[in-house]
């Protein structure tokens, strides 16, 4: 097998910030490729993200409140 070459404290240096600057840029590409939402778009979707969060958070009580009267009732039958 082949030696693995030690790198310098420069070295290392050199290809985080390489690593780092490389991240920004490909970001920065790809954000550019980001199809954003016109005003009436996301005013939609926030309204449809809060009405399913009103939704399952009711069924979340729904199903708690079953399970806490059905723990009460086991609770008092068994003693």
């Amino acid at each position: 097998m082949a030696k693995r070459k030690q790198l310098t404290r420069q070295e290392v240096a050199d290809e985080n910030k390489n690593a780092w600057s490389r991240f920004f840029r490909e970001t920065k590409m790809e954000m550019k490729k980001v199809v954003w939402p016109d005003k009436q778009q996301l005013l939609r979707y926030t309204i449809a993200v809060i009405v399913s969060v009103i939704l399952v958070s009711c069924l979340i009580i729904v199903v708690d409140f079953i399970f806490m009267q059905l723990s009460h009732l086991l609770v008092n039958t068994v003693g």
